[in-house]
């Protein structure tokens, strides 16, 4: 007896597990999140006229390579890990460190920050929205982005989003038209709503004008019973968005790779590239520090540290599964119409994963109490029993 209650008491541990649930007519369903990105356009035309008058404005001298300096502009303007500077030094011969650019006027100048300057009309599930009650505009890695359907516009909440549908909604479908902006192209990211775009994450390219874009998508969502989040992250595998990894910054596997690639940017080079978070302004690179993250290769070193298994970044607990289907492409009659994005979910979602802890602190009594009826024939309350008989012949 004794052995087997040793065994008991070796053997017990709270698993965490994985199962498929299909209960789904119960189900309040969520819409992935969609990011629509700033990138740069084909037309030098604007920054270079920006250029221009800026230079007559600060009596500054026109560079002799002109033609090489637009397009260090245009980089520095659309800066972003994928989008490096590097041999700015030719170029920049004679100027100061930001190679007499000054990157937060061109911004203002050129990234509108009002959803209505972007977008036209938004839908979901075949009905109107005001643009300011989908699209929130956020400061990502990737540059400034108009973001649809993220938890960290809703108080890190799943049940605030309002991108929300059921079985019983025929066409499961959220679009938008948007304007053509000069000197910007647009990259759209479609992902879960706890993540932001960052530099791993393909971007589709929807045209800027006279197409429909129709992308075509399958969904699989988790859930976590309520006893997951009591248990470590060593034993469940993954992290929730409130376990924050600086005092600042939410949990998500797009925010540890950040954190990741700005501490090996400061290791590296002693700053970090401008669309990192805020709270690391100070440590913005100016020209030569860019040059010196393109050259010493950062993206590539943070996914060889990422993913070979010494210091990689978990998933998250909430992550949903996304699956594109197919993307189509369709020319409008007006050659010149707005472009018109269409995200579609086609699958009815008969499952989603569901975390649980399999041995709870619960099945551990019942297992010691099994032990104990086995080998005495007693329950717990005919322990307690015994105990007050013993109790009362003690008193008297």
């Amino acid at each position: 007896m004794v052995l087997i209650f040793h065994y008991t008491l070796e053997s017990f541990d709270e698993n965490v597990n994985i199962n498929i649930e299909t209960s789904y007519l119960s189900w309040n369903n969520t819409f992935p999140a969609t990011s629509i990105c700033y990138a740069k356009g084909r037309s030098l035309k604007s920054i270079q006229t920006f250029l221009e008058t800026y230079w007559t404005a600060k009596n500054l001298t026109k560079p002799a390579r002109f033609s090489s300096f637009l397009r260090l502009a245009q980089k520095y303007l659309f800066i972003s890990p994928s989008n490096s500077i590097e041999q700015s030094a030719t170029i920049c011969r004679g100027m100061n460190e930001t190679c007499n650019l000054d990157l937060e006027t061109m911004r203002m100048l050129f990234f509108p920050t009002s959803c209505s300057d972007v977008f036209i009309d938004v839908w979901f599930l075949e009905k109107p929205y005001r643009c300011e009650d989908i699209f929130k505009l956020f400061h990502t890695e990737m540059g400034l982005c108009f973001i649809s359907n993220s938890i960290f516009s809703h108080n890190m909440d799943y049940e605030k989003l309002p991108l929300r549908y059921t079985y019983k909604d025929t066409k499961k479908t959220f679009e938008f038209r948007y304007k053509e902006i000069d000197a910007i192209n647009f990259e759209l990211f479609i992902h879960s709503p706890e993540e932001l775009p960052y530099s791993l994450m393909p971007p589709f390219k929807p045209r800027k004008y006279g197409a429909y874009m129709h992308y075509t998508l399958n969904t699989i969502e988790v859930y976590n019973h309520g006893d997951v989040y009591h248990e470590p992250i060593k034993k469940r595998e993954c992290r929730f968005p409130y376990e924050n990894i600086t005092e600042r910054l939410p949990y998500s596997f797009t925010n540890c790779f950040l954190l990741k690639r700005i501490e090996m940017e400061l290791a590296e080079c002693n700053c970090t590239i401008p669309t990192s978070p805020v709270e690391y302004k100070s440590m913005y690179c100016n020209i030569k520090g860019l040059d010196c993250i393109a050259n010493a290769r950062i993206l590539l070193a943070v996914k060889k540290m990422l993913f070979d298994g010494k210091d990689p970044c978990i998933q998250s607990c909430l992550e949903m599964e996304i699956n594109l289907l197919g993307e189509n492409t369709f020319n409008m009659k007006d050659p010149k119409a707005p472009g018109h994005v269409i995200l579609e979910i086609m699958n009815v979602p008969t499952s989603r994963y569901e975390r649980s802890v399999s041995h709870t602190n619960l099945d551990f009594i019942v297992s010691l109490g099994g032990v104990g009826g086995l080998f005495f024939g007693v329950s717990v309350l005919g322990i307690v029993e015994i105990f007050y008989f013993w109790l009362r012949r003690s008193l008297q």
